[in-house]
């Protein structure tokens, strides 16, 4: 009986392979698409975290963009009082001349201090004006050879990391008018 039993199995396995193979290829192809799918999972949170990083890094960088504009206007009230001073010609007399070269010192220092936290100033006489970088307040009549160029800021503008955080405020030559 036993043997019976035995050869009932051998005969229904010859049958069976073909369907079993087309069974186990079919699987194959399905564990292989899950594998395809798991790793595009996988590479599409790679990148999700890789966007976040990267946007909170820029939420950190500029996150003193405001401060940072205040810092360039008391820098900018720097420079009006050390021009002014030397309209009053206060070299003349020392204790004015050593205050105003303490206010240069503090002036300095805080370019210094801005500087290593990535900012750049711009605005500068002589420069090609670029509305990207720069706010006209003025404008004067000027030799062609001038035009289109700063000459004078009233106020200098600030980059952080490659970034504008304010336009240089500046009076632009124009062409003379004939």
């Amino acid at each position: 009986m036993e043997s019976n039993q035995n050869e009932d199995r051998e005969n229904t396995n010859p049958g069976n392979t073909e369907s079993d193979n087309d069974a186990l290829l079919e699987a194959q192809k399905q564990a292989e698409e899950a594998k395809k799918e798991v790793l595009y999972v996988k590479a599409e949170f790679e990148n999700y975290r890789k966007r976040i990083l990267k946007e909170q890094e820029q939420a950190i960088k500029f996150a003193n963009k405001n401060l940072i504009s205040e810092l360039v206007t008391i820098i900018d009230y720097f420079d009006r009082a050390i021009q002014h001073s030397k309209v009053l010609k206060a070299k003349e007399d020392p204790e004015v001349s050593n205050f105003v070269s303490g206010v240069e010192m503090s002036q300095h220092e805080f370019i210094q201090l801005l500087n290593r936290f990535g900012v750049e100033f711009i605005g500068k006489v002589g420069e090609s004006f670029d509305p990207e970088k720069h706010e006209a307040v003025g404008s004067r009549e000027v030799d062609k050879s001038q035009v289109d160029t700063v000459l004078e800021v009233f106020q200098r503008g600030s980059i952080l990391s490659g970034r504008l955080i304010t336009p240089a405020k500046v009076v632009v030559g124009k062409e003379k008018a004939n």
